[in-house]
């Protein structure tokens, strides 16, 4: 063998090996010096002899590439959220709601928990082909993320290569930074800029850096804690969530010290009570614990809400309280002309952040609170994200502060607020009201809505003050307004106006459900708008439905109903879709499904679909089956809108249900 690849290879195989040692068992094998000295040596060959250069070469964690964007990946397997539980009784409950759940099958079944920190960082799934990693992607909207492999080619504590025979591993877990590191980072941005607030947005901002070499700099780390394949679970004969933390350790990924097996709620609860006392001993940050069952058998029979595992929860540590001085109560007008008050406070700290405003909610939380303009009180962030008021500090009141009273006007507008029967929330009915115009304008251009980069509340409320965008329909007209954009002070330049400009054009050729969507018709979410749109399939039909066609849609109930028949009776609404038409926006829905011509002739095609019991593979991967093979729609309820129910072991009151009602029951495996 050539003497200097032999070289070359030999201070891979150290390097490798070292960075294992050092970064996933925290057992360093040589001083920082001798790491240091073998990587330089290895970057001097390399550049001397760049025919021996690797993909999974130690030297690609120094970075240096610089891309313009992030593309954006559709997950394999979608990343989703876990609930939230914030006390002991909460966490109770969900080991008894299990007990429930399990008891209908088997009084016997024995079963425990894995307890794991949940490290207050950014989600990424690591594929790797043949042992070699190919992708990494950001957790972004949980179907679709940014990749960001060449940034986490960057992280030491990825490995670029695992010794596996498995084709292909799907590899999840957590990017962050150290505190030490942070202050690091803080220390060397000059008092003039504006430094990081905490190790969370720091990590973030190092990770989605078009810089690689930058991310490098960061030292970034990674935890891992998931295999989401269920035939990677299959192939390697995994069948506890303690036995996936010991196999991605073999595999060379670090995981947590901190994970704990328990046998009992009672030992969770034990445990996390010990966590939270040492919580400052922690090197990284860390906001509550992961608690998932441990046999896997059992998460299908347990199965999820339309958004969370039953099997797992996240307990969220009892947030920081900091006190400061309330200066003023202002309120704010949301796209549905819902008034939300804000307080206005003396700058304070809260975990990591200067926080100056906090929300208050609504007028009857302000009263039953009892607080007050001039008050002390004590904030918290709701969700370690939202500042909060939680109550005045009444101990340190002063004499004679005034007892709140709402508004009975609109901020902007000046109209009469209106409360609606059995809502707390006062609303302005003004339609044309100008902050009510812009918070829809903003939801219609956010991602889960018409995707339009660029055009962010920030830019578009500065493009509202220069008379450019004042409505939806104003935005199909940006770009005939370029000269104007371009000689103002708003310093869109124009690289960044063709850039806005072409992201308003691809909005056009959006499916139906995002145009519903972004619409903002109150009370129809996201999952809503996608049952409307492939009910419907033309906004034409929609807008004429009756009160019964919208009910014959799963969990569409009277009240969505009748918002939806409202929206279109109101003649600028029908005005606004008449000029959306005009301008050459999509009004039908897309089928994106992979339906071949025989899928779209088999009787299960667009049906409606509920899966009760357990199977082989997760239901979530047969709702995405049905999902993409046959534009299925999948509930999680039986109703008499459903076509069809698949039923596999020991399912339970569902079936029941469905035969009463008689609906259709499947035994067989559709999907395969």
């Amino acid at each position: 063998m050539d003497q200097i690849l032999k070289k070359i290879n030999n201070l891979k195989s150290n390097l490798k090996k070292w960075e294992y040692h050092y970064y996933a068992l925290d057992n360093p094998l040589v001083s920082d010096v001798e790491y240091d000295m073998a990587m330089n040596e290895l970057i001097s060959l390399e550049k001397k002899y760049p025919k021996y250069i690797t993909d999974d070469s130690p030297t690609k964690r120094v970075g240096g590439t610089v891309l313009e964007k992030f593309t954006k990946f559709k997950h394999d397997f979608p990343m989703l959220s876990l609930s939230d539980v914030f006390n002991y009784e909460e966490l109770i409950k969900f080991d008894n709601d299990i007990k429930k759940t399990l008891v209908k099958f088997n009084k016997n079944i024995k079963y425990s928990y894995t307890v794991e920190p949940k490290i207050d960082g950014l989600s990424i799934s690591l594929k790797y082909k043949d042992g070699k990693l190919i992708r990494a992607l950001t957790r972004g909207d949980g179907e679709y993320g940014e990749d960001v492999t060449v940034n986490a080619k960057t992280i030491r504590s990825i490995p670029l290569n695992i010794n596996t025979n498995l084709k292909e591993i799907e590899v999840r877990g957590e990017i962050f930074l150290s505190f030490k590191q942070f202050n690091v980072i803080n220390d060397k941005i000059s008092d003039k800029e504006k430094k990081f607030s905490n190790p969370r947005n720091a990590a973030a901002g190092s990770l989605r850096n078009l810089n690689s070499a930058l991310t490098a700099q960061r030292n970034l780390e990674m935890i891992a804690y998931y295999l989401p394949n269920p035939n990677n679970l299959k192939e390697l004969d995994i069948n506890s969530q303690a036995n996936v933390l010991t196999k991605l350790k073999e595999l060379g990924f670090r995981t947590s010290a901190e994970n704990q097996k328990c046998n009992s709620i009672e030992e969770v609860i034990d445990y996390i009570k010990f966590m939270t006392v040492n919580l400052s001993k922690m090197k990284f940050p860390i906001d509550g614990m992961v608690i998932k069952l441990n046999e896997m058998v059992l998460y299908d029979i347990l199965g999820r809400t339309s958004k969370f595992p039953k099997w797992a929860v996240a307990y969220k540590f009892p947030p920081e309280i900091v006190k400061t001085k309330l200066k003023n109560i202002k309120a704010t007008v949301g796209r549905t002309g819902r008034i939300t008050y804000v307080a206005e406070l003396e700058p304070v700290e809260l975990s990591g952040s200067i926080i100056s405003n906090a929300t208050l909610h609504n007028a009857d939380y302000i009263n039953e609170k009892d607080i007050r303009v001039g008050d002390v009180v004590q904030i918290f962030k709701a969700g370690e994200i939202i500042p909060k008021v939680l109550k005045p500090v009444i101990s340190e009141r002063k004499e004679n502060l005034p007892i709140f009273k709402p508004i009975i006007t609109c901020p902007i507008c000046s109209s009469l607020l209106e409360k609606q029967d059995k809502e707390v929330d006062q609303y302005c009915t003004n339609t044309s009201c100008p902050a009510r115009i812009l918070q829809s304008t903003v939801h219609f251009c956010e991602k889960k809505a018409m995707n339009i980069e660029e055009l962010s509340e920030m830019n578009l409320t500065k493009l509202s003050d220069a008379k450019i965008i004042n409505s939806i329909q104003d935005i199909y007209l940006f770009k005939d307004k370029k000269d104007y954009i371009l000689k103002s002070d708003l310093k869109i330049k124009n690289k960044m106006f063709e850039k806005i400009s072409t992201n308003i054009e691809n909005s056009k050729q959006n499916s139906l459900e995002k145009l519903i969507f972004g619409l903002g018709i109150r009370h129809v979410g996201e999952t809503t708008s996608k049952a409307l749109a492939k009910h419907f399939k033309t906004m034409d039909n929609l807008s004429k439905a009756t009160l019964l066609d919208l009910q014959k849609i799963n969990d569409i109930g009277e009240v969505v109903a009748v918002s939806i028949i409202d929206y279109f009776k109101n003649e600028n609404n029908i005005k606004l879709i008449n000029d959306l038409k005009y301008f050459g926006i999509n009004m039908e829905y897309k089928n994106t499904s992979n339906a071949s011509e025989d899928d779209k002739k088999s009787p299960y095609y667009q049906k409606k679909f509920c899966i009760t019991g357990s199977f082989d593979i997760p239901r979530s991967q047969i709702k995405k089956i049905l999902e993409d093979k046959f534009d299925a729609y999948v509930s999680e309820s039986v109703n008499t809108t459903t076509d069809y129910l698949i039923v596999g072991e020991n399912a339970g009151s569902k079936q029941q249900k469905a035969t009463k009602l008689g609906i259709n029951i499947i035994k067989e495996k559709i999907w395969e």
